[in-house]
């Protein structure tokens, strides 16, 4: 049984009590159709895990186009600083990669560094579930996830409710989950008087 919808409720759970503004970028889950739609203008299946993610939650909010303060942090990077994409900004993104087959390969992109930036940097996942980084700007295709305790999409939900929940993990190894104005925001922030408590101070990293 996939670990990916316990390990999303739980971050979304979490979301909805203690960062509501981030809580509010989630979008409606995706259907069937839309998903079908998306396979055939892309030409290739989505991994099974990744539609397990999409029906839960097709992607978040492009906060870019909603009104904020100019200090304000922008709430929809709650995803270990990455947005979760919607269905029609997958394709977006995988079409952007030039000679996309020979980019991607098996790799499908689902979340981005920044929606309003492009070219995108982000995380792809293959249909056996593994994570990998990517940079479009670097042209650099994807690469799998070398990292310990989140090399799959599982592992990396699985890891983002645990910082969010405890305050531990390996997410938390170099960047410290925290709060500005509902947000779910990774810090530590610029020491510009900002406000943002960390979610779990005992944990709090200074890396």
């Amino acid at each position: 049984m996939s670990d990916i919808l316990p390990a999303w409720t739980a971050v979304t759970d979490w979301l909805a009590v203690h960062a509501p503004a981030s809580h509010a970028t989630l979008r409606p889950g995706a259907t069937p159709a839309g998903i079908r739609c998306t396979e055939s203008e892309l030409g290739v299946s989505l991994p099974a895990d990744l539609i397990t993610l999409l029906t839960a939650c097709d992607g978040t909010v492009d906060a870019s186009a909603l009104e904020r303060d100019s200090d304000e942090y922008d709430p929809g990077l709650f995803l270990a600083q990455h947005h979760l994409l919607p269905l029609e900004e997958i394709a977006v993104v995988r079409d952007s990669g030039g000679s996309s087959e020979q980019f991607w390969g098996p790799w499908v992109p689902f979340a981005v560094a920044d929606y309003s930036l492009p070219p995108w940097g982000g995380l792809a996942v293959d249909a056996a579930g593994r994570l990998a980084a990517f940079s479009l700007a670097d042209g650099e295709p994807p690469t799998p996830h070398a990292s310990a305790g989140h090399g799959t999409l599982a592992e990396f939900l699985n890891a983002l409710a645990q910082a969010f929940t405890r305050g531990t993990g390996p997410l938390t190894d170099h960047t410290t989950p925290g709060l500005h104005r509902g947000a779910l925001v990774w810090g530590p922030l610029p020491d510009d008087g900002t406000p943002w408590p960390p979610v779990h101070p005992q944990h709090h990293s200074t890396a």
